[in-house]
């Protein structure tokens, strides 16, 4: 299996794009590198990945984005994100949609942009919108997590809005996954540590409840979120905690089966690859891979340096 690991990091501290073989026994092989200024996040697409580059102008502070082959030797020319700190997109097709964090809002392919506004109630985290997030749902439209507003918002092609709904107030969603038959939505929030379930049809969201996580460090916070392949359990992962929570799912209905050890620090993002989890600690700079069995985490297989990893695909 190919692993693709990016390093935000400065180009001469070797910041960039990674390409390893992940072998059964959890080893990695270095198959390529791509030296890019301090990539944000990526995604596969049929050109190969599209990936997000949180300042590359000298004369803007606009971020950028631009598109790499799977061997990573071939890339196009970075345009700007019209934002600033763009960390998370998705690809349709020839179109990339992308979310700037700092500037809170939504931008098609480079041209077509929106503005979110609002705030919450977090004066330090919530003064303005910040959009966290962006993905397809299973109808083709698309969900946007803003966690300034505390609002997960659904959008059609053309970033027209089809509807709002709030988590609760402070909560901060960050990012959130589809159940397998696509009439559930399952977010992580990030300010406090919980998962909000909404029901989902036609581009129309109702939140059901949301699932507060115990945590020991009152500064624990939430990252990503995973479902597994069977559609039988969703992962989280908690930075500060530094540990990985597993729910089994039925429906709407979550129960925490189990909460280990990401094996560093930081974990921003976390993947599954079939029987391996595979963790990126932003903090402590390194990627950790775990053994997964009956959706339970099992053991540490392995584990790699890399400076400030952020995204594994």
């Amino acid at each position: 299996m190919i692993l693709y690991i990016l390093s935000c990091e400065r180009t001469e501290s070797g910041g960039g794009i990674y390409s390893f073989e992940l072998e059964t026994n959890g080893a990695f092989k270095k198959l390529a590198y791509f030296p890019c200024d301090r990539p944000m996040y990526a995604a596969k697409c049929d050109k190969g990945l599209c990936v997000l580059l949180r300042q590359p102008f000298s004369d803007s502070e606009d971020s950028g984005y631009f598109y790499i082959d799977e061997n990573l030797q071939n890339a196009t020319a970075v345009e700007s994100t019209k934002g600033r700190i763009a960390c998370h997109l998705c690809v349709d097709g020839n179109d990339a949609y992308i979310v700037n964090y700092l500037s809170g809002n939504i931008v098609k392919n480079g041209v077509t942009s929106v503005q979110r506004v609002g705030k919450s109630v977090n004066i330090f985290r919530q003064a303005e919108p910040h959009t966290h997030f962006i993905g397809q749902t299973p109808d083709g439209y698309f969900a946007v997590c803003d966690l300034g507003t505390d609002t997960l918002a659904v959008y059609d092609k053309n970033l027209r809005i089809l509807s709002e709904t709030q988590v609760p107030a402070d909560y901060g969603i960050r990012h959130l996954t589809f159940s397998k038959d696509g009439k559930y939505i399952y977010a992580v929030n990030e300010l406090v540590p919980s998962v909000s379930v909404f029901a989902y049809k036609d581009g129309q969201t109702t939140i059901l409840h949301t699932i507060k996580i115990d945590c020991e460090n009152e500064n624990a916070s939430g990252a990503a979120i995973r479902i597994s392949d069977d559609a039988k359990y969703l992962y989280i992962s908690l930075r500060e905690e530094n540990a990985i929570c597993v729910f089994s799912l039925d429906g709407a209905n979550l129960t925490l089966e189990q909460k280990v050890d990401c094996g560093g620090e930081g974990p921003r993002d976390f993947n599954i690859f079939g029987d391996c989890l595979v963790c990126c600690n932003e903090k402590s700079n390194n990627v950790s891979v775990f053994r997964t069995e009956n959706g339970k985490v099992k053991n540490k297989i392995s584990e790699k340096e890399l400076a400030h990893v952020l995204c594994c695909l």
